[in-house]
């Protein structure tokens, strides 16, 4: 199945049972026809860093120099900062109270938000207030490796620059 449009949602969920979690993940993504992809907020700069992510991997799918065989593997990979999936994983949900961002990839808008609601209710999405880069910075620093003294040289402000240049250099050495 080829995914032509995207969608973000994002809210707090409690997972209790992570494996539990996944397997209700995977049979309603299934059941909709749609790929969905979880990630932990306090790791995701904003949308562009998404954004840029799904780029690199639709354009790593492009090229056959993808590492997943799944499109929202490729975008966890590449919103990581990491080469290898096992890896990407830490940019995934967790047991317990989850700020979290989900990308839904279908055929179209109007079906992804059409199961906007039915998501929300199943797995108990609840609206959240976004958090801010500094709320995020810590989590930033420790996924990207972004010491201290890095972020001294380039300035408090450039932190978004550092995760965005982690993304890009994701892949180039094989």
């Amino acid at each position: 199945m080829i995914h032509t449009a995207y969608f973000f949602v994002s809210g707090k969920l409690h997972v209790s049972d992570l494996s539990s979690f996944l397997t209700s993940l995977h049979d309603f993504s299934k059941k909709h026809s749609v790929k969905i992809q979880g990630f932990d907020a306090r790791k995701i700069v904003d949308d562009d860093h998404l954004l840029f992510s799904i780029y690199r991997a639709e354009d790593a799918f492009s090229k056959g120099i993808n590492e997943a065989k799944d499109i929202g593997l490729e975008v966890l990979r590449f919103s990581s900062g990491q080469r290898k999936i096992d890896k990407a994983f830490s940019m995934g949900l967790y047991e317990g109270e989850n700020d979290s961002i989900f990308i839904f990839f279908g055929e179209s808008d109007k079906q992804l938000k059409k199961i906007q609601k039915e998501f929300c209710s199943v797995f108990g999405l609840k609206e959240s207030i976004s958090l801010s880069l500094h709320e995020k910075k810590p989590f930033l620093m420790a996924q990207f490796n972004i010491t201290e003294s890095e972020l001294d040289a380039v300035g408090e402000n450039c932190l978004k620059d550092l995760v965005m240049e982690r993304i890009a250099l994701t892949g180039v050495t094989r």
